[in-house]
């Protein structure tokens, strides 16, 4: 393509200096704008193609950024559900021992009652 562009270039040059007649020169001219609008068209669409590699390359990225979201929204939701089910195990064994010492007191309290009615009665006896 350079050499080409060269070739048209020099054919420009000498059209300039009244060495090709006027018709030579049209057809150069047309070539060079051929040639010059071939290149842009290239040039265009090797643009058009890495804009369209780079929006491919970014979408990938996006999709392997929501998955990678999703997956430690997953885990997440999973620990937290984990960490319930074991909050609430907890909350259980607390009621189970709650309800143990309230039964261990209401023992206490009737015993500390039949050991004062027993004193009562002693002291009755002794009189």
């Amino acid at each position: 393509m350079l050499g080409g562009l060269a070739v048209v270039v020099l054919l420009a040059f000498t059209a300039g200096c009244g060495l090709i007649p006027d018709q030579a020169k049209q057809e150069a001219k047309e070539k060079i704008e051929a040639k010059a609008q071939q290149a842009k068209q290239e040039a265009k669409g090797k643009v058009e193609a890495r804009k369209q590699e780079a929006k491919e390359k970014i979408e990938a990225g996006q999709e392997d950024l929501k998955k990678k979201v999703d997956d430690l929204r997953k885990k997440v939701e999973a620990g937290q559900d984990e960490l319930k089910k074991k909050v609430d195990d907890v909350q259980k064994r607390m009621d189970n021992l709650q309800k143990k010492m309230d039964d261990v007191q209401t023992k206490l309290d009737e015993l500390l009652k039949e050991v004062k009615a027993q004193e009562q009665q002693n002291q009755k006896e002794e009189k």
